[in-house]
């Protein structure tokens, strides 16, 4: 368990360094891990107003916001993207996702 602790804390280490070299070093790191069955992270394009509708807390799961009818429609207009996580609940073998940060391209 202690072991797991380190490589967590090592590699949030390394996502914090990534994210402060902006999206393609994000891009790079969520390659880096993307076969890693315990270390799952996303990236995923949105609109600007499914980016509002999130900042204001009008999705409650994070399928509403995949499945959100302005993604779908203004998806040539994206000029954000979403850094989340996937992690697994254990106790209901589930997945569960955490929105780790917003990217805005300007």
């Amino acid at each position: 368990a202690e072991q797991d602790e380190i490589l967590e804390e090592m590699i949030q280490q390394e996502l914090l360094e990534a994210k402060l070299n902006g999206l393609d070093a994000v891009r790079k790191f969520v390659n880096t891990y993307d076969h890693n069955e315990e270390f799952k992270w996303g990236l995923m394009p949105v609109s600007d107003q499914t980016a509002d509708k999130l900042l204001k807390g009008e999705f409650e799961t994070f399928e509403e916001l995949i499945n959100s009818e302005e993604n779908q429609i203004e998806f040539n207009n994206q000029n954000a993207e979403l850094l989340y996580r996937v992690l697994e609940n254990k106790n209901r073998n589930i997945p569960f996702y955490v929105i780790e940060t917003i990217f805005i391209n300007e």
